[in-house]
């Protein structure tokens, strides 16, 4: 348990630096184009990732191919729509913006899930969303269209998760993982057409560094799942916003004032206990036949990114 609890905070350490990197040269390229080449790579490296049995055509063999669909969409979206986000606003400012997925997937699992939420979770909710107005201040500063960017982001990264759940144990590991990397480069690289420009040898190597952290920290978490279950892994996410405050204010002279620390100390706060119940309403016997091994997770992908 405590080696892939370290691996698991690793593996988030190593994603909010590649997010350092994307917001160094998302002012330069097209998100789109910074999206594409970061998540080719790891497409081409995703048979890392396959067991015993498993198949290249598993990236597009699908045992649920609606949800799986929904779920490479939305989740494909959230990367070129956290791009934007960085590069638009304050590092920090940010990640306590796309933390609030977690309130957002509680929103969602009441309508589509058909789930139960109590007065605990509830409240959680509540205070999720006050934080993000006490971060964006409406009225009292200007709402920069990052804001809305990163808060779209966070729905679409809620969306992926809710697919995730309904799909279940259907899917295998290498299909889970490796769908995301070909749906994400598939659509940025659509979409990067338009603004697309050739890339100066500088750049060349911060697209590879991305490309690196994405994959490299993508197996730290899996292999952190060998060590423990996937789903007791997903609080080390927030360790991201002491990364994001130390890179922010140290790389990129971003210091948030006092107000924008409380906000994003009450969605983090949130979100943490948001978590927490989830795993204790996990111990209930209703919740036991949850699968612990990472190629029956559903949700391998941290979907804060």
């Amino acid at each position: 348990m405590v080696k892939g609890i370290i691996l698991a905070f690793l593996a988030f350490a190593v994603f909010a630096w590649g997010d350092a990197v994307v917001k160094a040269i998302g002012h330069d390229l097209d998100p789109f184009e910074v999206t594409f080449f970061g998540y080719l790579i790891p497409l081409l490296l995703s048979p890392a990732f396959m067991k015993p049995g498993d198949r290249l055509t598993d990236l597009v063999r699908w045992k649920s191919p609606w949800l799986m669909a929904l779920r490479v969409f939305f989740i494909s979206v959230t990367t070129p729509l956290s791009v934007m986000a960085f590069t638009r606003l304050p590092f920090a400012e940010a990640f306590a913006l796309l933390f609030l997925m977690p309130s957002l997937v509680t929103v969602l699992s009441i309508f589509i899930l058909k789930e139960t939420v109590r007065w605990r979770r509830g409240l959680a909710v509540c205070a999720a969303f006050i934080g993000v107005l006490i971060i964006v201040r409406p009225g009292f500063r200007e709402v920069l269209p990052g804001h809305l960017i990163a808060i779209a982001a966070a729905l679409c990264a809620a969306g992926g998760v809710i697919m995730g759940r309904m799909i279940g144990t259907t899917e295998t590991r290498y299909t889970l993982i490796g769908s995301v990397f070909l749906g994400t480069a598939l659509i940025a690289g659509i979409l990067m057409i338009p603004g697309f420009t050739w890339p100066t040898p500088s750049q060349w190597g911060l697209l590879l560094a991305f490309a690196a952290t994405a994959f490299v920290a993508q197996a730290f978490f899996v292999i952190a799942t060998t060590y423990a279950p996937a789903d007791r892994l997903g609080a080390a996410q927030y360790s991201q916003i002491l990364w994001a405050l130390v890179i922010g204010a140290f790389f990129f002279d971003e210091w948030p004032d006092a107000m924008a620390l409380v906000g994003i100390v009450v969605v983090v706060a949130a979100g943490l206990f948001i978590f927490a119940r989830e795993q204790t309403l996990k111990k209930a016997p209703a919740a036991a036949r949850v699968a612990s091994s990472p190629e029956e997770r559903a949700d391998l992908e941290p979907a804060a990114r």
